[in-house]
């Protein structure tokens, strides 16, 4: 892969990733179950996003190639353990990918009611997969415009809806108790979900020691400012009871403060948001499986080609056929958002364990980095991590069978593949 995404185009693409189509629903019904704390839950998210942005700027730096995240695992916990680590978040990216595709429809249709809901849902889905096989630049040109477009809108309401607060509307300011704030944690980390992204990007980065990090640092502060005055915006102008009720929180807000036209603008920028998060996990999605590919776990016709993006193409094309027929499943909003953070925050635990095991696996790697934490920041970044998100796996798994049973089946039949894999093609020095 060619090294052609500078500063501007990593922070475009994290934010991009990062801010979709979920701060525009998320809220309002994060907001019926922890009232006006939910300002609170996003907080504590971006607690959890801290750690991920300090782990991703330090092993994207260490290992500075596609797919470090795979990379980093396979070489510092084992070949399987990086597997099973990317098996798990392909199946979260290709559901991502049909959640936010019937979000984008979702604003489609209201903007043009002509056009059928299943026919915009697919249709982003294989518009960004043609735009993806054209490479990581005209990603980035597209990228820039829409988000653009949706953080002006995000900005205006977040600024008119704080304008309009009413101390009545977050007193008090926690009425259904902590317990529903720390629930709300998970999927309100759905929003934050992303940030890790930038090391699957690594070998298109350049100078990524530099980039990488000052990159994350800037898309963070970008991130945690708009969730935050967003949610202030919305329970301190809606009461959190009304906000249950409403689909499209942020376009009612637009239409109180702006008008009509304020509300069909926040339509557009939702559009906007909904197809930078679809294109963006595609983006990486792809990048994952010419990983496993170069490693031999998967056929060396998804691999790329000498620079440049012939065999690429074979792994865009795979990520779209699989997230098709993930639109064919059916799951709310919550519980699909409760899943993609669910398997994030594993992810992650993993990824601590990685950090913890630098310097007895990589040493040279480690000082031949430009960006360093040093001995103690590796130890509280890989210890801080792990225990951050166990804590919030408990109220993952808690009292779910189905989710137990459902993820534990996904994870058997990616070990399996796995093993008959090794079994016929030598895997020995993949990394």
């Amino acid at each position: 892969m060619k090294r052609e995404l500078g500063l501007t185009a990593v922070v475009v693409t994290v934010v991009g990733y990062v801010i979709g189509a979920s701060i525009f629903v998320l809220p309002g019904q994060l907001a019926g179950a922890t009232g006006p704390a939910v300002i609170l839950s996003y907080g504590l998210a971006a607690i959890i996003a801290v750690f991920s942005c300090v782990v991703a700027a330090q092993l994207g730096s260490i290992f500075p190639k596609t797919g470090a995240g795979y990379v980093a695992i396979a070489r510092l916990v084992s070949p399987m353990g990086g597997f099973v680590t990317i098996w798990l978040m392909l199946a979260v990216y290709v559901l991502a990918v049909a959640l936010i595709a019937n979000g984008f429809a979702d604003y489609f249709v209201r903007l043009f009611p002509a056009v059928n809901h299943t026919v915009a849902a697919y249709g982003v889905v294989l518009f960004f997969g043609i735009i993806n096989l054209g490479g990581a630049r005209n990603l980035v040109n597209l990228q820039t415009l829409l988000v653009l477009v949706f953080m002006v809108a995000l900005v205006a309401v977040s600024v008119g809806g704080m304008a309009a607060v009413k101390a009545e509307n977050i007193t008090p300011f926690i009425p259904l108790g902590m317990k529903p704030v720390m629930q709300a944690v998970v999927p309100a980390f759905f929003s934050y979900g992303g940030f890790m992204v930038v090391m699957e990007l690594a070998g298109e980065i350049r100078r990524p020691a530099r980039t990488i990090p000052l990159g994350l640092a800037l898309s963070f502060i970008v991130v945690l400012i708009t969730y935050i005055c967003l949610s202030l915006a919305l329970v301190g102008s809606i009461p959190w009871q009304t906000l249950a009720t409403l689909q499209a929180p942020v376009s009612h807000l637009a239409e109180i403060i702006f008008g009509e036209w304020g509300g069909f603008f926040v339509a557009i920028a939702a559009v906007g948001a909904a197809a930078t998060s679809v294109n963006a996990l595609i983006l990486v999605a792809s990048r994952d499986i010419i990983a496993l590919a170069e490693a031999g776990v998967f056929s060396e016709k998804l691999r790329d080609g000498n620079g440049g993006e012939s065999k690429a193409h074979n792994s865009v094309i795979l990520v779209v056929f699989f997230s098709i027929i993930a639109l064919m499943l059916g799951q709310t909003v919550m519980e699909y958002a409760v899943w993609v953070s669910g398997v994030t925050l594993l992810y992650q635990v993993i990824i601590g364990v990685a950090l913890l095991r630098v310097f007895k696996k990589a040493p040279q790697e480690y000082g031949q980095a430009d960006f360093k934490l040093g001995r103690i920041g590796l130890l509280v970044g890989g210890i801080g991590i792990i225990v951050v998100s166990t804590l919030f796996l408990y109220f993952v798994f808690e009292g779910s069978q189905v989710r137990i049973v459902a993820g534990g089946a996904y994870l058997a039949a990616g070990i399996i593949y796995y093993l008959y894999r090794k079994k016929v093609v030598n895997l020995e020095g993949w990394v």
